[in-house]
C-alpha cells in the first residue's frame, strides 16, 4: 500500500508535532505516540511495514504529497510542527544545515591559517566555493560571509 494523505491520516492524528495511533495494532492503543526518537533526532514511525520520518508523514497529512527532501526551517530534527516543515531541494537543505562540529572560528564560512593573523572569508554556492577575502577582524569576515549568504541562500540562509 502506498502512503498517501488519506492513508496517513487514517491512521494518525497529528497534536503538537506529534503523530497519534488512531486506532489499535499489536503492540499500540488508540491515542499512544507513534514512533520513536533516534540519537540523532529524528522521529520515525513503522507504517506499512516500512520506517518513515515522522516529519515526512506529518508533511504527507498536510500537503498531500511527499517531498524528496522535507528541511526542518530551525534545523531541529525533533521539531515536528507542521510550520517548521517545508519542502527542500538537496542543495536547499545544506545551506540550513548548522555549523559544522570541528569549525574552530564559531562562525561558518570562517576559518584562520595556521601561522597567518588573518581570517578567511568563503562561502559554498551550488558546489562553488567563493573567495570573500581575509580580514583583520573575525567580525569583519562573519559579517562578510553572512552578507554573502544572506543573497545567494535567500530564505535557506543559517549562518550558525
Amino acid at each position: 500500500m502506498n502512503v498517501t494523505k488519506e492513508s496517513v491520516s487514517k491512521m494518525f492524528e497529528y497534536r503538537g508535532g506529534n503523530l497519534y495511533w488512531k486506532i489499535d495494532r499489536k503492540k499500540v492503543k488508540t491515542g499512544q505516540k507513534a514512533g520513536r526518537q533516534k540519537s540523532n533526532g529524528y522521529c520515525e514511525v513503522r507504517f506499512n511495514g516500512k520506517l518513515h520520518g515522522t516529519h515526512r508523514l506529518i508533511f504527507m497529512m498536510f500537503h498531500g504529497y511527499m517531498p524528496g527532501i522535507v528541511d526542518h526551517i530551525d534545523g531541529n530534527p525533533s521539531n515536528n510542527l507542521i510550520e517548521n516543515l517545508r519542502e527542500a531541494t538537496h542543495k536547499e537543505n545544506i545551506r540550513n544545515s548548522k555549523i559544522p562540529k570541528d569549525n574552530t572560528s564559531g562562525f561558518k564560512g570562517v576559518t584562520k591559517n595556521k601561522g597567518d593573523t588573518k581570517w578567511t572569508a568563503q562561502c559554498v554556492v551550488d558546489g562553488k566555493r567563493h573567495y570573500l577575502g581575509q580580514y583583520a577582524d573575525i567580525h569583519d569576515a562573519a559579517e562578510v560571509v553572512k552578507n554573502f549568504r544572506e543573497e545567494k541562500h535567500g530564505e535557506f540562509c543559517r549562518h550558525n
